[in-house]
């Protein structure tokens, strides 16, 4: 039996891996309109599925590193957009970046029953 700290740990690798790829991704498209909204709340929930779904775990620390990797994720991504640093990160990334934070860690966390 593995031991009880295998999962979460693997829950976070994987996320940070769909991160990753998702900041390849969603770096090609333009940050303007009403993608930065969209796709921060996607983005983040996709990153605290595969927390979840794989970790099980709904604990705080979990949910706090799951929504950091949502964050470096899209602000990764708003560096592939502003051309790998050529032009200024647009503003809207920080806005998504936040808003994939914010919806991470609203997935991983138990808020009504919090267990640790």
């Amino acid at each position: 039996m593995p031991p009880v700290w295998l999962r979460p740990i693997l829950g976070l690798l994987l996320g940070l891996l769909v991160a990753a790829f998702g900041a390849l991704i969603l770096g090609e498209y333009e940050f303007s309109g009403l993608l930065p909204w969209f796709a921060g709340l996607l983005f983040g929930l996709a990153v605290g599925e595969v927390v979840v779904s794989v970790g099980r775990s709904r604990a705080l620390a979990v949910a706090s590193v799951a929504s950091l990797t949502a964050f470096a994720g899209i602000a990764w991504a708003g560096w592939i957009d502003s051309n790998e640093g050529v032009e200024p990160v647009k503003s809207l990334v920080w806005v998504a970046a936040a808003l994939g934070a914010m919806a991470a860690f609203l997935r991983v966390a138990d808020l009504r029953h919090p267990t640790e």
